[in-house]
């Protein structure tokens, strides 16, 4: 149980977990991504897990999904303030930066051009069996680069930022959301 010790700057500290037989070791790379209208993340944070409100914010296009993608997140770069007291500094939250290549070149484009100019949306990426989802919007930054390799990829390569108080926790990625059956 968390116990609370009187600060009334402190929030609740809530126990950590330990597992010394940890065995649902989660595997990187963003994988999909998914772009949430912040009108309807109320709504998916209600129940992240139920493929159903996935579906719905899909359909009425407050949803975009890219199943396939190849990704990192960077954790976040903590943003800090002065500390005072014996404490120099302190974290007052985390600026985040996202990148992924979306191998739908010439099928995207118009998407991109699109999006890139809306500060709308949040930002959902899905690594092996965990997605998280930005607290905030975020600003899509797409480039569709060259390179002279002549057995290259030409592909998206889209940066996401975001700026926010705490970490995005993850929860289970809900089933058949971010495969292109669903988008079907």
């Amino acid at each position: 149980m968390s116990t609370l010790i009187y600060n009334p700057c402190e929030e609740e500290i809530f126990d950590p977990v330990c597992d010394p037989c940890l065995d649902d070791i989660e595997h990187g790379r963003i994988r999909s991504i998914a772009l949430i209208h912040k009108s309807y993340k109320a709504t998916i944070e209600s129940d992240p897990e139920n493929p159903n409100l996935w579906a719905d914010g899909l359909n009425a296009k407050l949803i975009f999904i890219i199943p396939e993608t190849l990704g990192s997140f960077d954790g976040g770069s903590p943003v800090e303030a002065t500390g005072y007291g014996d404490q120099s500094t302190k974290v007052t939250g985390y600026n985040f930066v996202a990148n992924y290549k979306d191998p739908n070149y010439k099928g995207n484009c118009n998407f991109y051009n699109s999006i890139k100019k809306s500060s709308n949306w949040h930002f959902a990426f899905r690594t092996e069996t965990l997605t998280r989802i930005s607290g905030k919007p975020v600003s899509i930054t797409p480039k569709s680069p060259i390179a002279e390799d002549l057995n290259s990829e030409v592909v998206w390569d889209v940066e996401v930022k975001w700026a926010e108080k705490d970490q995005p926790c993850p929860f289970v990625t809900p089933e058949g959301v971010f495969s292109c059956d669903f988008l079907a």
